[in-house]
């Protein structure tokens, strides 16, 4: 599901992957979906949940947010885990020129047992190659530190990676009866829905993820290291997972 959006500071798309456009004006934005094919239903961790980017509480700073791995309920946090840096590299893309191909990008990889995680962050740093298939930068900054831990320096790159209450609002229920062919292929959800052409009323509505978390990834920084020190203000933002290329 793709559909249009209003709004001032954050935007989000999940699926194959996440998008944002910054600007100092509000525009036309991308919306989300969680666990969009049955291929990333069964491999949770290639499912991007959303993108977030917006303005951080410091003046002159942005928040970028790649969640992925949804739903996961708080029994399940304590065990499940980011992937592997042998299988799985997690990018965010920055488009600072307009041409929809990233300039810069943040490349985010995880070691260790689920239970004690390091995550490593590099970026923001020009990319090997653009595209579908993507090796590992060997320069640039690089933050490294365990889960759970704010990373990084408070003036430059901050890092910080685990589990946080998914923060997207659907009533999933009505959803599903609305479009029952986007219905999982398996669980509680899964078989066909009564039909609705339209949602319940604000009151009737319920948040169907509320409590449920997911694995986020969130980065703030500098905004002038996204927009070439503000000579690009505009600027796009999507998010990747994909397998190292070798």
């Amino acid at each position: 599901m793709r559909k249009w959006i209003t709004g001032r500071r954050r935007a989000v798309l999940a699926g194959a992957a996440g998008v944002f456009v910054a600007a100092a004006v509000a525009g036309s934005l991308w919306a989300s979906d969680h666990q969009d094919t049955p291929t990333v239903e069964f491999t949770p961790r290639f499912d991007i949940n959303d993108v977030y980017a917006f303005p951080a509480a410091t003046a002159g700073r942005t928040v970028l947010v790649l969640g992925t791995s949804s739903p996961l309920t708080p029994a399940q946090t304590a065990t499940h885990a980011f992937g592997d840096v042998s299988d799985q590299l997690y990018q965010l893309k920055i488009d600072n020129t307009g041409d929809a191909i990233e300039d810069l990008v943040f490349q985010i990889t995880f070691t260790g047992p689920s239970n004690a995680q390091i995550v490593s962050v590099r970026g923001p740093v020009v990319p090997n190659e653009t595209g579908l298939s993507n090796t590992l930068v060997g320069t640039g900054n690089l933050v490294v530190g365990p889960l759970n831990s704010t990373l990084g320096s408070a003036q430059g790159v901050q890092v910080w990676a685990g589990p946080r209450d998914d923060p997207f609002w659907i009533d999933l229920e009505w959803f599903f009866r609305i479009l029952p062919d986007r219905r999982p292929a398996a669980g509680p959800l899964s078989p066909f829905p009564p039909a609705a052409s339209s949602f319940r009323l604000p009151g009737q509505a319920v948040d169907f993820l509320r409590g449920f978390n997911d694995l986020a990834i969130v980065i703030e920084l500098p905004t002038a290291l996204l927009t070439n020190s503000g000579a690009n203000p505009r600027f796009g933002v999507w998010g990747t997972i994909s397998r190292v290329a070798h």
